[in-house]
């Protein structure tokens, strides 16, 4: 049966091949020649891809915007003084993130119908100088029924500020009082719609209770809900104690001797002047918890326009291009060369001084760890601004 098999296979393998034989006999010769041998196509190899073009985008920092609404009817003197003394520190918290964000705070004042004022409001702006000789304005006074106009104020608040509208951006309101809002007004202006619409704008609403009022309580709540927010009840004063450190007086002294630093130009040189001299004036803790914002911020030595050190810096201002008679006394006499290395020197000297401050105020943060309440203003605040910043990737 094998031999078989093996008789057939051969059979047919030889078949093929005669097959093969005839059918390459069978093609046309051109003059005798031997017929075309067919060469494969030329492989031309593949041509590699262009790299992608690389595109340094420059990064862009988060941003926190942070909008107070304080109660200043008489009954809250010690949380409005608490918050002079703190505001500088609760500044200082916000630039320790991590990545550090850019900061601007706006203020509401409220009372009622029938006080001096309903609202006065302050924008938003990253000039903490500014910000801090405002809050210094407000005074405890007027009241008298609990009811205060608080929805007015969350108006203000929500619809007046000029909110960022970039994307990577914290948008926060702190309402702060002790009393419910009046809700007979018939004024147009409702809190529940407000919290509403503020959530719409991706505005977190955090209340701060003062005190122990229970509609208070219950009307704070419904608000930080509504928008998103957080809610917390404190100590009627705020319970903002002031410690004093070590480094204190330190810090204030080195508070002084940056904001000697700046260099007021043409118009903003009373204003540039003005500043320094509520810096230098600011009592030692709030001249410390001051020096540590500018030296965690990098931001300089004063807030806003008007510093020609970081002016020439940031190429906005040139020295010696200038008519002297905008220039400081010292600057008048000097050629161009001798204009900017005056202005060198200040840069060279503040940067010394902040690598100091830095230094001293680790320090100072390391002695106070654990040493404020948990339950005061600005530990509230602080807390908050954490746990909300981290929606931005911020950690602290």
């Amino acid at each position: 049966m094998d031999k078989k098999r093996t008789r057939i296979t051969y059979l047919l393998v030889a078949g093929t091949l005669c097959l093969a034989a005839w059918a390459a006999s069978a093609m046309p010769r051109v003059h005798g020649q031997p017929p075309k041998v067919l060469t494969p196509p030329e492989v031309i190899p593949p041509t590699p891809p262009t790299p992608p073009q690389v595109v340094n985008v420059p990064k862009v920092r988060p941003r926190i915007d942070v909008v107070f609404a304080l109660d200043t009817t008489g009954s809250m003197s010690g949380l409005i003084d608490g918050a002079k003394r703190k505001i500088w520190s609760i500044a200082s918290f916000i630039a320790q993130g991590d990545p550090k964000p850019e900061l601007r705070v706006g203020l509401v004042a409220y009372r009622d119908k029938g006080d001096e004022y309903v609202t006065r409001f302050y924008d938003l702006s990253d000039d903490l100088d500014k910000v801090f000789e405002r809050l210094n304005t407000f005074e405890a006074a007027g009241g008298g029924d609990t009811p205060e106009h608080v929805s007015k104020a969350l108006s203000d608040a929500i619809n007046r500020a000029s909110w960022s509208n970039e994307q990577a951006v914290l948008k926060q309101i702190y309402l702060v009082g002790d009393a419910p809002p009046h809700t007979d007004y018939n004024d147009g202006y409702d809190y529940r719609q407000l919290a509403k619409k503020a959530q719409s704008l991706n505005i977190h609403i955090n209340t701060v209770r003062c005190g122990n009022d229970r509609q208070t309580q219950l009307v704070w709540n419904e608000i930080s809900n509504l928008a998103s927010g957080a809610y917390a009840s404190i100590d009627q004063t705020g319970g903002m104690i002031a410690i004093a450190t070590p480094y204190d007086d330190k810090l204030a002294e080195l508070n002084s001797k940056l904001v000697n630093t700046a260099i007021g130009y043409g118009r903003y040189r009373g204003e540039v002047r003005s500043k320094t001299e509520a810096a230098m004036a600011a009592p030692a803790s709030v001249a410390a918890d001051r020096a540590g914002f500018f030296g965690k911020s990098g931001g300089g030595a004063l807030g806003g326009d008007g510093d020609l050190v970081r002016d020439m810096d940031n190429g906005k201002a040139d020295p010696a291009a200038m008519p002297a008679a905008e220039l400081p006394e010292p600057m008048r006499g000097l050629d161009a060369d001798g204009r900017r290395k005056y202005v060198d020197e200040k840069r060279v000297e503040r940067e010394r001084i902040t690598g100091e401050i830095n230094t001293i105020a680790k320090k100072r943060a390391a002695f106070m760890k654990g040493k404020n309440s948990a339950d005061a203003f600005d530990a509230r605040v602080e807390s908050t601004i954490k746990e909300q910043a981290a929606t931005l990737g911020v950690k602290y």
